[in-house]
């Protein structure tokens, strides 16, 4: 049995799911468990885990993947882990399959995400604390990693809908405190929403479209579009977005890599728009001290200050909790309104419903060789 804190309890026969809003501490609360920054009481059948740090007993899979390797391979970090310890080779290679022996800073970021759980599920630990590990995943991808995750994990989780009827029990951790929670809370939109949590279904924004923006290949945006490019991992998504860098404006999914300036005001540069993004009270911040939502706001309230007509997101949703994603739509619609076309390269079902037109890759690619 792992217990944190007194609060939270994880048996060997259970997959316990930890909810909360964005900078509500769950990632800060793994990291201490984990006994890095100031300790707190984690004890594992009884006996206190940070004395001995015996990390075959816990482990972690973290949120940003590149922090987590040694190797440049999925092989080569599972040969360096065989030196230490026994290592499960064929969890990776399932979970990997082709790319298993392919450079980690080529692949996309999916399978950059499954490279960490597998490499780490690998060694095989009898308590594992996963952040986010569905962030970055496609719908095929994800029942994958579901398999191999076994009992005795800890998991948070932005994903409400995928892990409801998946776990076994389920905390909301909240500045306040860390309370216990039904299963059928989960389902209750009400509830949801007024916890900063997902799950809950976004209407579609009705604006009439008007005239062609942008034209190039297959690709064919209106004002007032959303186009969404869908696919599994690996398929292509960012890539096409990378080829459309210079005639249209981009926001790529690493915000830290995005700023060029010390504050919001500087970044974004309109006061108006600051306020229509509500972004004013920030404004003298810097755009590294945000949380990932309020740092996707920061870019679009960039793009949306640009003269660009037509802007690409690609996976803006990862790591957006249920406030950010209402904030994300908000300003989707604003967006429409102005007769501005959105591109967004997305594996997020949550926001296919305010999507005007959808392309699956891998079913065009289909076509094209037929």
């Amino acid at each position: 049995m792992l217990i944190i804190n007194d609060e939270i309890e994880v048996s060997e026969d259970e997959r316990v799911i930890l909810l909360g809003k964005n900078g509500s501490g769950k990632t800060t609360l793994i990291k201490r468990a984990l006994c890095l920054g100031e300790p707190i009481k984690v004890t594992i059948d009884g006996e206190d885990f940070c004395k001995k740090r015996d990390y075959s007993l816990l482990s972690a899979v973290f949120q940003e993947p590149s922090t987590q390797i040694l190797g440049l391979t999925c092989e080569d970090e599972l040969k360096l882990q065989s030196l230490f310890h026994d290592v499960d080779f064929s969890i990776p290679q399932r979970i990997m399959g082709e790319y298993f022996n392919v450079n980690f800073y080529k692949l996309s970021d999916g399978y950059k995400k499954r490279f960490v759980i597998s490499t780490v599920l690998a060694s095989r630990p009898k308590h594992i604390m996963l952040d986010e590990p569905f962030a970055n995943l496609d719908k095929y991808a994800i029942p994958l990693v579901k398999e191999v995750i076994p009992k005795g994990s800890l998991i948070t989780e932005h994903r409400v809908k995928e892990v409801r009827d998946w776990g076994d029990r389920f905390y909301l951790l909240t500045k306040k405190g860390v309370k216990e929670i039904s299963r059928d809370k989960l389902y209750d939109e009400r509830f949801l929403k007024e916890n900063g949590l997902r799950g809950f279904s976004l209407q579609p924004i009705q604006t009439r479209l008007g005239k062609v923006i942008f034209e190039q290949d297959w690709i064919k945006v209106r004002e007032g579009e959303v186009f969404c490019i869908v696919g599994r991992n690996g398929i292509g998504k960012t890539t096409t977005l990378k080829s459309l860098v210079g005639k249209i404006y981009v926001v790529f999914q690493n915000p830290d890599l995005q700023f060029f300036n010390p504050t919001v005001r500087d970044e974004v540069k309109d006061e108006k728009v600051l306020k229509l993004f509500k972004l004013d009270e920030i404004a003298d911040k810097s755009p590294f001290q945000l949380s990932y939502g309020q740092k996707m706001r920061v870019l679009i309230a960039s793009a949306f200050a640009s003269s660009y007509k037509l802007i690409g997101l690609d996976e803006p949703s990862v790591g957006m909790d249920g406030d950010a994603l209402m904030s994300f739509y908000d300003m989707i619609k604003m967006l429409k309104e102005q007769g501005r076309g959105i591109i967004i390269a997305t594996h997020d079902e949550d926001l296919i419903s305010i999507c005007d037109t959808v392309v699956d890759l891998e079913e065009r690619r289909r076509l094209k060789q037929t």
